[in-house]
């Protein structure tokens, strides 16, 4: 059963395009190649033509670069995206062995600019595993206004995923998916953003999934401050402290993060997260339990367009029992062949302290179109 949990996390992952590894490369922050100043979904045009000419292997014609490969055209008031992804999963202990394939992730998105704000939204299907509830059914993962208030002032009202630490595509990292920040896990959401030259505040505040039934929705309502500091451009320190609630538990959590290119080739991203948690019984808390989580990763790019990386995660859901530990060691290999196409291949080993003679070898391969 608990390699089975494990599992339905990683096949429930409908990941977002985000390459942090960028800031090796002399961008700091996301800005310059996504509309979100967060990073991840609808790409600028700038962003587009980086696709291109700095992160993939090939070229293959101008046209390729633009929205649908070239059947769309971007304009002033007028952008084109959306995401189209496919994984095959393995995954195998003493007591389970699974295998499957399947759609994740499947919608067209689009930004509307008027004046000085962006109307963002994607529209979509509900995908995942043949048991995935409301398959095939519409779905609007995000849709926000983003208001440019100045050149270093915006402010976004909408339902996205709210952002803490590092903004990555893998959102079944340890310090993604158990603090609540895996797939499905947006929120409607109010959030302020500053950027400076030496780097980036972001505070927001979530009120929750409104389009859920309230009774069935266990997401939490977060207060969050991200405090990012742009080390000589090449760079990221960051600060993210959380608190939050919801009718099981309240929680605050301090994280600390890193992404630093040691080179343009030899890439460090890491983020640990520290939550203190009280849970609620009859509207009083019952018990507290601190937790942490990491995830660590060091890459190096083989060539233009192929990156390898070690990774590391590690997770203690109650610090004062030792058995809560799991840590996962692993390895992968990125690949971007030309602009827009991205496949990726990764192995864990992964041992949880409560059964360490029975580890579970997990691996994935996606294949993933960023229209």
């Amino acid at each position: 059963m608990k390699l089975l949990f494990v599992v339905i996390a990683l096949i429930f992952s409908a990941q977002v395009f985000s390459y942090v590894e960028n800031v090796s490369k002399g961008y700091p922050n996301c800005m310059a190649c996504h509309i979100s100043p967060s990073g991840a979904g609808i790409l600028t045009d700038y962003g587009r033509s980086l696709s291109s000419e700095l992160m993939s292997t090939w070229k293959v014609s101008e046209n390729f670069s633009k929205p649908y490969y070239g059947a769309l055209h971007n304009t002033e008031h007028m952008k084109f995206g959306g995401q189209m992804r496919a994984i095959q999963v393995f995954a195998e202990n003493d007591q389970i062995k699974l295998k499957k394939q399947f759609i994740m992730q499947n919608n067209a998105e689009f930004a509307i600019h008027y004046m000085n704000t962006f109307f963002v939204g994607t529209i979509g299907t509900q995908e995942g595993p043949d048991e995935t509830e409301g398959k095939g059914e519409f779905l609007s993962e995000r849709h926000y206004a983003l208001w440019d208030v100045s050149d270093e002032s915006k402010v976004r009202v909408g339902k996205y995923r709210q952002p803490f630490g590092i903004n990555h595509p893998n959102h079944t990292r340890f310090v993604k998916n158990s603090l609540g920040f895996g797939s499905n896990s947006e929120t409607y959401n109010i959030e302020f953003m500053s950027f400076f030259e030496w780097g980036e505040l972001n505070t927001s505040i979530s009120f929750g999934e409104k389009d859920k039934d309230e009774h069935t929705s266990q997401q939490t309502r977060n207060a969050i401050l991200n405090l990012t500091h742009y080390l000589q451009g090449s760079s990221r320190l960051g600060l993210s402290i959380l608190t939050g609630h919801n009718e099981k538990f309240k929680r605050d959590v301090i994280g600390v993060h890193i992404v630093h290119g040691f080179d343009t080739k030899l890439i460090l991203r890491s983020e640990l997260d520290l939550e203190y948690r009280n849970n609620i019984n009859n509207n009083k808390f019952s018990s507290q339990k601190n937790a942490l989580y990491g995830d660590h990763q060091v890459g190096y790019q083989i060539f233009k367009g192929g990156y390898s990386y070690l990774i590391f995660e590690h997770q203690q859901t109650d610090l004062s029992d030792d058995e809560t530990k799991a840590i996962s060691p692993g390895v992968g290999f990125q690949f971007l062949p030309v602009a827009h196409i991205e496949l990726q291949f990764e192995y864990q080993q992964r041992t949880y302290l409560n059964d360490p003679n029975n580890p579970e070898h997990r691996s994935f391969v996606t294949f993933h179109l960023y229209h």
